[in-house]
């Protein structure tokens, strides 16, 4: 019965998918051939095959450490408490991060039917209202994955096979790379901020490895599907993308959501808000998701990884964990706040940054040297693709993490007794049981 309940190789690659197609593509287009003209075709294949590197060094640790966690399991077991605790508050404030950053990328969708909407205000709301409904748990949110899984699926093939025929060759046409280039910041610089945008088009895969231990033997399925998911979605950015540049051309800047203005090419005006409707749907679909997920890291860190205080990971009469929903919840709602779409894109990929970079280093302390290496320099090509901003609120919040690490630490006692009391619990209920049989 229990093997029944474990995914499947195919559901690992839906999953795969869903988590990694988001936003990106269809509002950050515009962004990325901005920085570096056609040759953010080339920054998509670069950044996808960096992502590779570094899904195999993901693929390396999971062969060593099959249990839920993905890098902060990683990096606990690897380098210690310290650095484990590190990353894992890092691994939580990703998915939080991603929250944000997906309702910021809905609302910004959404601007394109409705320019008078107030963002800030509906984005707030839409927060709360996502972290009142998960603190009662739900049991829609398998059905709601897969629908927008479909959804996500028809979209990328309507798109396709509809806007292909409206590709021109004389769009491609663009001067040199490293002397000059259509972009605003031109040049190698262009291609760099390119390249670091796109590795948030892939940032879902990292939480994965979050969920092995709900996959049939992880060890071997987890490594194969990780790079078939990525290839996968490698192939489908570079098809989307270069359909984009081949239908707009340098309209491609001017619009807020390309693929619907390539899209209403076709079929006309109507098609903008067909395309915007979809692609909300499939976008909301990754905030409730990731509203319901994140609240769980948090709580883990507390009961199964001992890194957090243990009030943390205590649940309500519903099921969930209260205080990891109201800290994601804020943290969310505060992040939203710090700066637009395109900011907090940056922020998500500067969380993964972190994760890659420990997960790389593990590698190299368990001797897979080859790519423990290509993931810690690929990891540190990322810091010349951050802004200012960016990188200073994101080394803020680390220093913050170790200053907060060591009041964890204080902590221990209450855990012992948590624990123990909890311990206790279970062996009486053990008992009560037997009793009763």
């Amino acid at each position: 019965m229990k093997e029944n309940k474990l995914l499947s190789p195919a559901a690992i690659f839906l999953l795969g998918v869903n988590s990694i197609i988001g936003s990106g593509i269809f509002l950050l287009s515009g962004k990325i051939y901005e920085d570096a003209g056609i040759w953010s075709l080339l920054a998509i294949l670069c950044a996808g095959l960096s992502i590779f590197v570094i899904a195999f060094a993901y693929a390396n640790m999971s062969k060593i450490y099959s249990k839920n966690g993905g890098a902060f399991v990683y990096a606990k077991e690897t380098f210690g408490r310290f650095p484990g605790f590190i990353v894992g508050m890092v691994t939580w404030l990703l998915g939080t991060v991603t929250l944000a950053t997906e309702v910021s990328a809905l609302l910004t969708a959404m601007k394109m039917i409705l320019p008078n909407l107030n963002s800030l205000l509906i984005g707030i709301i839409i927060i709360l209202a996502l972290g009142i409904i998960s603190y009662f748990g739900s049991s829609i949110i398998a059905g709601l994955d897969n629908l927008t899984s479909f959804v996500k699926i028809v979209l990328v093939l309507v798109f396709i096979f509809t806007c292909l025929w409206l590709v021109r060759g004389l769009n491609f046409s663009s001067p040199n790379l490293l002397t000059a280039s259509s972009a605003n910041l031109g040049g190698f610089k262009g291609f760099l901020s390119a390249y670091g945008t796109v590795f948030f088009f892939f940032t879902g895969f990292s939480f994965l490895p979050v969920n092995a231990e709900k996959m049939k033997n992880p060890a071997k399925n987890l490594p194969k599907m990780m790079s078939l998911v990525m290839l996968t979605c490698l192939a489908v950015y570079l098809i989307i993308q270069t359909i984009t540049i081949g239908a707009l051309g340098p309209e491609l800047t001017k619009t807020l959501v390309p693929a619907a203005t390539a899209f209403s090419k076709i079929v006309g005006s109507i098609g903008i808000p067909l395309f915007v409707v979809g692609i909300c749907f499939s976008i909301f679909g990754v905030i409730v998701a990731t509203t319901f997920n994140t609240p769980t890291i948090l709580a883990s860190l507390a009961q199964a990884h001992e890194d957090m205080p243990m009030f943390v990971s205590k649940n309500n009469r519903f099921g969930t964990p209260t205080w990891a929903i109201i800290l994601t919840t804020v943290c969310g709602i505060a992040l939203f706040l710090s700066g637009n779409y395109v900011f907090l894109s940056g922020l998500t990929v500067f969380m993964s940054f972190v994760q890659y970079l420990s997960t790389g280093l593990a590698n190299i302390k368990k001797k897979f040297l080859l790519i423990g290496i290509g993931s810690v320099l690929f990891s540190l090509v990322l810091l010349t693709s951050f802004t200012l901003s960016v990188l200073i609120l994101g080394l803020g919040i680390l220093i913050l993490l170790v200053m907060i690490y060591f009041v964890v630490k204080l902590d221990d006692d209450e855990r012992e007794k948590w624990l123990k009391e909890h311990q206790e619990k279970s062996k009486g209920a053990d008992v009560n049981t037997v009793k009763r049989l």
